[in-house]
């Protein structure tokens, strides 16, 4: 398991865009970023196998993404990346059933809406994720996304502060 320690790999970014690419719930494969909030784990050849981030929401912070490689699901990756992410106030959206009970046993429990400054904060952040989905063309992505808008589930661990 690795956090970002400067250099980024291009493999690792490579590899992220692909997930990204797969998974319509998730942000735009050109908005795939590894950065100091990266959270990485890489296989027995270092290969990169599992990622997660974390995005600073003005009161705590927002699991923005959480990418396990098909190939290696299964295998409690999702639970370490989630005991990297700490022990602040964290936060996540997700309408897939399987991380949703990673989250649970992690500690997350559901809930409404995050707060007033994160949810402005966030209301800032889906507007502009937005408008860069149509303008790079994502429309499947953002078809999906609306679609299913009203299945992603709120999972809240920590207090804030």
């Amino acid at each position: 398991m690795t956090r970002f320690a400067g250099g980024v790999r291009m493999d690792a970014i490579i590899w992220l865009r692909e997930m990204f690419r797969q998974e319509l719930d998730l942000r735009p494969p050109s908005l795939a970023r590894i950065n100091e909030k990266s959270i990485i784990i890489y296989d027995d050849d270092n290969n990169p196998i599992a990622h997660a981030i974390k995005t600073n929401r003005w009161i705590g912070f927002e699991i923005s993404s959480l990418v396990v490689d098909p190939s290696h699901r299964g295998k409690g990756l999702s639970h370490k990346l989630l005991q990297e992410c700490g022990n602040e106030w964290l936060f996540a959206y997700t309408r897939d059933a399987r991380l949703q009970s990673v989250l649970e046993k992690a500690g997350f429990e559901r809930s409404t809406i995050p707060g007033f400054l994160n949810s402005l904060n966030l209301l800032i952040s889906r507007i502009g994720m937005g408008s860069w989905m149509i303008f790079s063309l994502e429309f499947k992505r953002i078809l999906h996304q609306l679609k299913h808008i009203r299945d992603y589930k709120l999972y809240v661990r920590g207090k804030q502060t």
